[in-house]
């Protein structure tokens, strides 16, 4: 199956061992020397459930995810997932 990255933005992310949604694909990170996909970057809401709830986000390493289907993308959770930095805001980036 081919894909673009605009396709796999649309796809739900779900742990293969239970079937449970962890969250939205909202990022790739691209390894630019080796020109391949290297981690998907996936939003995931806290537990509270709350509509202004913060979102975090966490790292999905290439060789942990096992199936890119139509609907969704499985992915092994068998190692702990690397929670991803928050970007700067602008004001941060314009100061430093």
């Amino acid at each position: 199956m081919i894909c673009s990255i605009m396709d796999l933005l649309e796809k739900a992310v779900i742990n293969a061992a239970t079937g449970e949604r962890i969250g939205a694909l909202c990022d790739v990170e691209l390894d630019t020397e080796n020109a391949c996909l290297s981690a998907l970057i996936v939003q995931v809401k806290s537990k509270n459930g709350s509509i202004l709830a913060k979102c975090d986000k966490v790292r999905v390493e290439w060789c942990n995810i096992q199936v890119i289907g139509k609907d969704a993308i499985l992915v092994d959770c068998s190692c702990e997932l690397k929670k991803v930095q928050p970007e700067k805001s602008l004001l941060d980036k314009l100061w430093n």
